[in-house]
C-alpha cells in the first residue's frame, strides 16, 4: 500500500512539474526607470541585452520610456515558469524604419506589422538580433504556456543575405538558402515584376526597378518548429543630376549647397498632417562636384512647375513648398505657390517666396531653410537637373551562377564530398 501511494504521489508530482504556468506577463518599460542595467526580471521572465556586434555597447532596459536594443545587440527573453509560446513587441515606429519591430533579424516564428512584432513558438528562451537598426519597445508581452522540457528544433530557414541591393545593369548575385527542417519549404515573392524565386529558393532579378520581399515558410512537424524568413531585394538604377545654370519648367532638380569642400543635397520633409512643415535635411558627398549620382529608390528630387509669377516647387511626395512669412521652415500644401528663381554668375540661385529666400547651413546647422536676410555662414543653393539621357531603362539582368553550392534533398547545404542526390542551381544530380 505504501509503495502504491509513493508511486501515485510521484506520478502526481511529475504531472504538476511537466506542465507550465499558463498566462501573459507584460513588461512595461516605465516600470524599470532608474534600474540602470541590461538585464531585468519580472514574474519569472528575464530580459537580457548583449552587446553583440554593436559599436554603441549594450542597449538599456531602464530609461523609463522604452526598452532600447541598439543595432547589433542581441536580446534574450527567457522564462523559468514554463516555455514561452508568444512574445509581442509594441514599438515606437513602424516596420523596417528606425526603432520599429522590423529592425529585428527575420527568424523562425517572427513577423511584424505596423508597430507590433510577434514571435510564436515553444521555447524556454528566444533570442532577437537588432539587425538593421535600433529597436525601441514600450512593452514586451510574454505568453507562457508551453510544456517544460525538451523543445522542438528550429526550422533553421535562412537566406545568406537578408537584404540585397541590386543596381540595374550589373550582374545579380543571388543569395543562397539553407534550412534544417525536414518539412517542405514554400517560397513566394510579393512582387514578381522585380524578383522571382523558384521552388529551391533561388532568387532572380527581372531587370525592373522596385522592391520585392521573398518569404520562405515551413510548417511545424514532429521534430521541427514552423519556420519563416525573408530576403528583401531592392532593385535600383543610379539617377544622374548635373549642375544647372537655368531652370526649365517640368524638370526635376536636386536643391544643392556647397560649403567646406562638401556638396550637400536636400531631402523632402516627411509629411505630417498635424505638423505640415519642416526644414529640409541634407545628405552630403565629399568635394565640390558638378554631378551627383543618387539611387533611384531615394526620392530627393523637386519638380519646378511653371505658374504665374515664377515656379512652384513640388517635392517627391506631391506636396508644394511655400513660406508663411513667420517661420524659416518650409510649409507643405496642396496648392502651387510661386517662387521667383534668379540665377547668379557663381552658379547659385536666389529662390524666393513671400520675401524669404532659400539658404543652407544657418550657423552650424546642416539643413535648408528660408529667411528674409542672409544668415550666419549660410550659402545660397544650386540646382542640379536630372539627366534623363543617363538613366538605365529596360536592362536585362543575369544571375551569377552559384556553382559551388550544393544541397541534399532535404534542402540542407552539403560539401563536395557528400554522397547521394544533390541540388545545384535548382537541378538534381547524383553525386558518387
Amino acid at each position: 500500500m505504501i509503495k502504491t501511494l509513493r508511486y501515485t504521489f510521484m506520478a502526481m508530482l511529475m504531472l504538476v512539474c511537466s506542465t507550465a504556468f499558463a498566462g501573459v506577463i507584460t513588461l512595461n518599460a516605465t516600470d524599470f526607470a532608474g534600474s540602470e542595467t541590461a538585464t531585468v526580471t519580472q514574474d519569472g521572465i528575464t530580459l537580457t541585452i548583449d552587446k553583440g556586434t554593436s559599436t554603441s555597447g549594450a542597449g538599456n532596459l531602464y530609461n523609463g520610456q522604452q526598452f532600447r536594443i541598439y543595432k547589433g545587440n542581441i536580446l534574450t527573453v527567457s522564462s523559468t515558469v514554463g516555455n514561452i509560446t508568444k512574445i509581442v513587441f509594441t514599438c515606437t515606429a513602424n516596420n523596417e524604419v528606425k526603432w520599429g519591430p522590423g529592425c529585428f533579424a527575420a527568424q523562425d516564428g517572427y513577423s511584424y506589422e505596423g508597430k507590433v512584432g510577434t514571435w510564436a513558438g515553444n521555447a524556454a528562451e528566444v533570442k532577437f538580433t537588432a539587425e538593421s537598426n535600433q529597436v525601441r519597445a514600450t512593452t514586451i508581452e510574454v505568453t507562457v504556456g508551453g510544456e517544460v522540457g525538451p523543445t522542438k528544433k528550429s526550422a533553421g530557414l535562412k537566406f545568406s543575405e537578408s537584404t540585397v541591393d541590386y543596381e540595374l545593369g550589373t550582374t545579380f548575385t543571388a543569395p543562397t538558402f539553407t534550412k534544417a527542417t525536414t518539412a517542405a519549404v514554400k517560397f513566394v515573392s510579393d512582387n514578381e515584376e522585380v524578383a522571382t524565386v523558384n521552388a529551391e529558393g533561388v532568387i532572380a532579378a527581372t531587370g525592373k526597378e522596385g522592391k520585392a520581399v521573398i518569404t520562405a515558410t515551413s510548417e511545424e512537424n514532429k521534430e521541427y518548429n514552423a519556420g519563416k524568413t525573408t530576403c528583401t531585394v531592392y532593385a535600383y538604377r543610379m539617377n544622374v543630376y548635373k549642375k544647372a545654370n537655368t531652370v526649365e519648367a517640368g524638370k526635376q532638380y536636386l536643391i544643392v549647397a556647397q560649403r567646406d569642400n562638401k556638396t550637400y543635397y536636400a531631402a523632402p520633409v516627411k509629411y505630417n498632417a498635424e505638423k505640415p512643415y519642416g526644414y529640409l535635411n541634407s545628405f552630403k558627398v565629399d568635394g565640390i562636384v558638378d554631378e551627383l549620382k543618387i539611387k533611384s529608390s531615394y526620392k530627393n528630387a523637386f519638380t519646378f512647375e511653371a505658374v504665374a509669377g515664377g515656379y512652384a516647387i513640388k517635392d517627391a511626395n506631391g506636396y508644394y513648398l511655400y513660406m508663411d512669412g513667420k517661420h524659416a521652415s518650409f510649409q507643405l500644401g496642396n496648392e502651387a505657390k510661386a517662387w521667383t528663381v534668379e540665377p547668379a554668375e557663381n552658379g547659385t540661385f536666389t529662390i524666393t517666396n513671400n520675401g524669404q529666400f532659400i539658404q543652407y547651413g544657418n550657423g552650424t546647422f546642416t539643413t535648408f531653410g528660408a529667411w528674409t536676410e542672409a544668415q550666419d555662414k549660410a550659402v545660397k543653393p544650386m540646382l542640379f537637373v536630372f539627366d534623363e539621357a543617363a538613366g538605365i531603362n529596360g536592362v536585362q539582368t543575369t544571375v551569377k551562377p552559384q556553382s559551388n553550392v550544393r544541397y541534399n534533398i532535404a534542402g540542407q547545404r552539403v560539401g563536395a564530398d557528400y554522397k547521394g542526390i544533390v541540388i545545384i542551381n535548382g537541378k538534381k544530380y547524383l553525386q558518387k
